[in-house]
């Protein structure tokens, strides 16, 4: 576990361990974390199944400290203007 999060995301956390047992109920926890904690959640789970490259985690994990995070919401409306032909 991420030592970054808040108490309430930790709690929440710790819900979804011990007490939740669906997908659903686990998504509607995750719904009520801060894009801070979600971005720490996110990258948690993504070194939980991946042998990252410890320096660019750390380099993430310095942009999440430093607010230096986007709503996922915010970023799926931008790849179109990504990717579209100029």
């Amino acid at each position: 576990m991420c030592r970054f999060l808040s108490a309430t995301s930790a709690a929440a956390i710790i819900a979804v361990r011990n007490q939740m047992s669906t997908l659903q109920e686990i998504k509607s926890a995750i719904e009520h974390l801060n894009a801070h904690d979600k971005a720490l959640l996110t990258a948690d789970l993504f070194a939980m199944n991946a042998e990252p490259d410890e320096a660019a985690l750390k380099h993430g994990l310095k942009d999440v400290e430093a607010g230096r995070v986007r709503p996922i919401e915010e970023i799926k409306a931008m790849i179109p203007r990504w990717t579209s032909k100029s």
